[in-house]
């Protein structure tokens, strides 16, 4: 079964960045998406929330998610993106705004605890992509898209997100990962297409 499938898209902004992509992601499947900077890897995640001008078809599970409000989006997908949240708003009150029972679990395995009544602007990158980790890995969506999830992390954390992405991959997530070079984790697919 198809979790994902992008059929005759172009996908830009002003222009297209992507032309006539065609391609799909099995249901439990773990593809890595890498590219240049300025390839298209982060523009094409932007398509599954609705960011970003898209003409054909995005479907995810059958559903064309194009005929979808973006807010609705986020029942089919949750997508991490790679750009480090600022604002006076506490991590507490950011993760609320989705926080499943799993999330609590994960603010302990990503060790955020004591980042919780902190305001996102006082975090470094680092402590900023774990707090954007925990709340999209907390999401039930069936298909997760995490924009370059290793970057700003150290290596204990990198480590960590493996174990859970291969743990999320074992138990039949569908999972998408950007990247500049492949990653060793899945299939791997390089944009542009040649």
């Amino acid at each position: 079964m198809k979790a994902v499938e992008f059929v005759r898209c172009s996908i830009g902004y002003t222009y297209p960045i992507l032309r006539d992509l065609n391609f799909s992601v099995e249901a439990g499947d773990l593809l890595n998406i890498y590219g240049d900077n300025g390839s298209g890897k982060t523009t094409l995640l932007k398509a599954l929330v609705g960011a970003v001008s898209v003409k054909g078809e995005i479907r995810v599970f059958s559903r064309n998610i194009l005929d979808l409000k973006p807010i609705e989006r986020v029942r089919y997908v949750s997508v991490l993106f790679a750009e480090v949240l600022r604002g006076e708003i506490t991590v507490r009150r950011y993760l609320s705004l989705s926080f499943t029972s799993s999330s609590w679990e994960l603010v302990g395995y990503y060790g955020i605890e004591e980042l919780l009544d902190r305001p996102l602007k006082a975090l470094s990158s680092g402590q900023n992509r774990k707090v954007q980790l925990v709340r999209a890995l907390s999401s039930s969506a069936p298909v997760l898209a995490l924009d370059e999830p290793f970057s700003h992390l150290d290596e204990g954390t990198k480590q960590k997100l493996k174990d859970h992405i291969r743990n999320l991959h074992r138990k039949g997530r569908t999972i998408i990962i950007t990247s500049h070079r492949p990653l060793g984790m899945g299939r791997a697919m390089k944009l542009p297409p040649d």
